[in-house]
């Protein structure tokens, strides 16, 4: 049975910072959210940490904020969310409900899904 683990993630001045909320002095820094993860697998090596799985906490603004990619608005109707009321939400401008917030990230998980099943061609 693999271990469950959290990284928190968070925005700093210059870049992120990131933790792990089980293991006590795990923690980095770095420019972007792929080198945090980066160091986070190379620091549970490190300790001989071994099959495990990593939940990546992000606050949801800056989330958005990182994958500009994303459009708010087109991200909002794939889930069927009123795109005002979105932006609202990743703004920091409306209180979020957890059940909102987990309907976002499951529509996050399924846009994710959806990728990984396609098969670009000429």
């Amino acid at each position: 049975m693999k271990t469950k683990l959290t990284a928190v993630i968070e925005k700093t001045g210059t870049g992120f910072s990131g933790y792990i909320k089980e293991l006590n002095g795990i923690a980095t820094t770095g420019d972007t959210i792929s080198e945090i993860k980066e160091d986070f697998i190379l620091a549970l090596e490190l300790k001989g940490i071994e099959n495990y799985e990593i939940d990546y906490v992000i606050d949801l603004e800056q989330f958005f904020s990182y994958f500009k990619v994303i459009n708010k608005s087109a991200f909002a109707e794939y889930i069927g969310m009123n795109k005002s009321l979105f932006r609202q939400y990743t703004g920091s401008l409306t209180k979020l409900s957890d059940d909102k917030l987990l309907d976002i990230t499951k529509g996050l998980h399924n846009l994710a899904n959806d990728f990984s099943n396609i098969v670009l061609v000429r």
